[in-house]
């Protein structure tokens, strides 16, 4: 069994909300589980890594269950870990001087309890065109600007500590190209509010993006549908998944 946990927030949330199912569907035992607060920063992860602080929901597969705050150290100690992942949040994702030095600290610090696990850094996204989000503006509310400048700095430092990248950030900016997902002229939007992904199109395509990162195999013909999606639209996003 492939045992993952993301220290992160609510975009980790909307990356595991389906993986567990897609991998399911097609015979790969994966546990997923996400320790979150919501527009948690990678500073924020580090002093509650120091402080050992039990402020974290704690979702198992998708699902939230169990004790309702955790402490990255217990969660640490729950499993023997195969991955591990991390972020940045979102509106800070593309701001080199947000990860400094938080970022060498904390993985530094997991390192030290999980030495046996690959750490991976999760490239977040660009917000919508028309997102309202505060922090927006500090990208000039452009949408080509924030990927570019989420894009330059998620790689540098997935470099910097030895991270393998998941391009959730690219895989979404190439979907909206996609006549059938470009919001723009009508298509599919990929998000609910301008930032967090869509509740069945936006985190099955992260869901198929990390999938095929996590174990190497490909989405394309996944079985696996949440209910009232369109499966055409579907295997779009698989193929869009399968092309990182």
């Amino acid at each position: 069994m492939l045992k993952v946990l993301s220290i992160g927030n609510s975009f980790s949330q909307d990356a595991q909300r389906w993986l567990h199912d897609i991998a399911a569907a097609d015979r790969v035992e994966l546990l997923a589980k996400n320790l979150f607060i919501g527009g948690c920063s990678l500073e924020r992860h580090w002093k509650n890594f120091e402080s050992r602080a039990e402020a974290y929901a704690y979702e198992t597969n998708g699902n939230t269950v169990g004790a309702p705050c955790s402490s990255i150290q217990a969660a640490l100690g729950e499993e023997n870990w195969d991955i591990v992942t991390f972020q940045q949040v979102s509106g800070s994702a593309g701001r080199p001087e947000t990860y400094l030095p938080y970022l060498a600290k904390l993985t530094e610090g997991v390192r030290e309890l999980c030495p046996g696990a690959k750490f991976c850094f999760q490239e977040t996204w660009e917000y919508e065109y028309c997102s309202t989000h505060g922090d927006f503006p500090f990208f000039e509310s452009n949408s080509d600007v924030m990927y570019g400048m989420v894009y330059a700095t998620c790689h540098d430092y997935a470099q910097r500590y030895g991270l393998e990248l998941i391009p959730s950030g690219e895989a979404v900016h190439a979907a909206k190209k996609l006549p059938e997902f470009d919001s723009r002229s009508g298509g599919q939007s990929l998000y609910r509010d301008g930032f967090h992904m869509h509740l069945i199109y936006g985190r099955y395509l992260l869901g198929c993006l990390w999938y095929k990162k996590l174990t190497g195999r490909s989405p394309v013909g996944n079985s696996f549908a949440p209910e009232g999606a369109d499966k055409g639209l579907l295997a779009l996003l698989q193929g869009v998944a399968d092309s990182f």
